[in-house]
């Protein structure tokens, strides 16, 4: 690879095929021979001399070299076929020399210079020492401490000089291939490692929100751009307002228009959009007041266009095809991440259905309990995020509190529904619906994780409670939960052999209870929330199950 020279000399050739750094390095290498290094440019001025080859060359034998046109344009029509070329024209100096080829032109001619052997102060050096303004006998003590070259000795040096070049360059050449793979290499595995952490990312049960600032976030620094923003279709099911994040911020009307107008055009374009300058295109100029740069691709699932993502000034350099193939390889996994949240959210929704009209079957048969599943439900889910619980486990907690009563199906009516306390052998009936919940769930896959939850809500803390008479931290944490939230329900609803207690007398129970009935932690995080805001999460449900005990007119 031809890399620009250091410019040695003022006014000499601007480029040369070799690097400074290796110029430097072969001088180095031949001073101790007593031979000084000299460059010309394809035009044969000089472009450098070694400065430290000794003052009989930096006086004498150069400055010949640079005075004497003749010499030069010698060494300028010097063949690109001649390996070597020899002149003895210069008083008391030997110059050999050979030519530099690239492309089949001489781009350069590198030459040593050496004292003769057969020295002497003869008419040719006294009359280029006057020429010079150079002391004679200076000048042959000067070549007294140099060894002489003949004609032979200095095309062997020249010919290693050819050599050595040649490998060094070829050296170079592979050199800078090797950095310039090994910056591919880097640069490829960085986008491997981006496409690997927006797959993994790719969970159907995480967030539009999340699962995008995350992406963000990995591609902005990877990319090396000024900001990055997504849009999704109002269609596309997703619950996500336009966004961007980086280092350049748009007000929200421009950040509005933008990408209502990249989601029309890249429908219509059935494709990306690439602009480099803002300023000369016909239809975005009006963004070039905010950023100078665009590169925005769809979001694209088969016929279905989800929405759009789009970057933003690039901070080195412009956009390219690389730059946009990489982008789209990311826009394709999100659109992939974006149709399999379609269908989970689908069948999620599903399934939260049939979950609620089961619930709403079980809570059906005895009236005094409708939508005892569902507060308990929300009751259970608000104490498992106070907790601090993953979103996901926070889920499942909802989902079990829903299903809790499950088992009650098998319940005759007749125990559910009796006024008043019920008997000894009425009670074993009713404590066997935790067992009759878990066996109607335990051959559907998709709720066993929410067994322990439907088993377990009647255990107590210390141990008296059942079906297994379980203690402490023994008992499932989703039982634990559930619970406590059944019980302060059942506590502040009215039930067929009592009244319901006003809610600060059933928080005064909980903490009463707290360590024999309740785990203490759990009952402490729920006395935390405080009176008024569970009458605020219990108001919609307490109205809903009113609407469900009076017919319709």
């Amino acid at each position: 690879m031809t890399l620009q020279a250091d410019k040695f000399v003022p006014g000499a050739a601007d480029e040369l095929p070799i690097s400074g750094a290796l110029i430097e390095r072969l001088a180095g290498q031949l001073r101790p021979s007593g031979i000084c290094l000299l460059v010309t440019g394809g035009d044969g001025a000089v472009a450098y001399a070694d400065p430290v080859a000794g003052a009989f060359f930096a006086r004498y034998a150069t400055a010949l070299v640079r005075h004497d046109a003749v010499f030069a344009e010698k060494l300028r029509r010097i063949s690109r076929d001649a390996p070597v070329a020899l002149f003895d024209s210069l008083p008391g100096v030997i110059v050999a020399a050979c030519p530099l080829v690239e492309r089949r032109q001489v781009v350069a001619v590198v030459a040593i210079l050496a004292r003769a052997e057969g020295f002497a102060l003869d008419e040719n050096v006294l009359r280029a020492c006057t020429r010079l303004a150079i002391d004679a006998q200076w000048l042959a003590h000067q070549a007294s401490s140099l060894p002489g070259y003949t004609r032979e000795a200095a095309a062997r040096q020249v010919s290693l000089l050819s050599a050595m070049l040649r490998d060094q360059i070829r050296l170079g050449d592979f050199e800078q291939e090797l950095n310039n793979l090994a910056e591919q290499l880097a640069n490829t595995y960085e986008e491997l490692s981006l496409i690997y952490q927006i797959s993994s990312g790719m969970r159907v049960n995480r967030r539009e929100a999340d699962f995008f600032r995350q992406t963000c976030t990995d591609v902005l620094e990877v990319m090396n751009v000024a900001a990055m923003g997504v849009a999704l279709h109002a269609d596309s099911g997703a619950r996500l307002d336009p966004v961007l994040y980086g280092s350049l911020a748009l007000p929200d009307p421009v950040l509005r228009r933008l990408t209502n107008e990249l989601l029309l055009t890249l429908r219509q374009r059935k494709g990306q959009l690439l602009i480099n300058d803002l300023r000369h295109d016909d239809h975005f100029a009006w963004l070039a007041t905010h950023a100078r740069q665009l590169l925005a691709v769809p979001l694209q699932r088969q016929e279905q266009m989800l929405g759009c993502m789009f970057l933003l000034d690039k901070h080195v350099g412009e956009f390219d095809s690389v730059d946009s193939k990489l982008f789209n390889s990311i826009a394709n996994q999100s659109a992939i991440y974006l149709e399999n949240a379609q269908l989970f959210g689908d069948v999620h929704g599903l399934m939260m259905g049939l979950l609620h009209s089961l619930t709403s079957a079980v809570d059906a048969k005895d009236a005094y309990t409708c939508g005892h599943s569902e507060r308990v439900a929300l009751l259970s889910r608000h104490l498992a995020a106070q907790l601090g619980l993953p979103d996901a486990q926070v889920e499942q907690i909802y989902m079990a509190g829903l299903l809790h009563d499950v088992g009650k199906i098998g319940v005759p009516e007749s125990v559910l529904q009796k006024p008043g306390r019920l008997t000894p052998e009425e009670f074993e009936v009713m404590k066997q619906h935790p067992q009759m919940g878990a066996r109607i769930l335990a051959d559907v896959k998709q709720v066993k994780a929410l067994i322990p939850g439907v088993l377990h809500h009647h255990e107590r803390f210390d141990g008296k409670g059942y079906p297994a008479g379980l203690a402490g931290s023994a008992i499932p944490l989703m039982g634990r939960i559930i619970g406590l939230a059944d019980s302060f329900d059942a506590m502040t609803t009215n039930r067929t052999y009592r009244k319901a207690l006003p809610l600060e007398v059933a928080l005064s129970e909980i903490r009463r209870c707290a360590g024999t009935q309740f785990d203490p932690a759990l009952a402490e995080a729920f006395l935390r929330t405080g009176p008024d805001v569970l009458r605020e999460l219990l108001h919609n449900h307490t109205q809903k199950s009113r609407r469900l005990l009076q017919p319709e007119a």
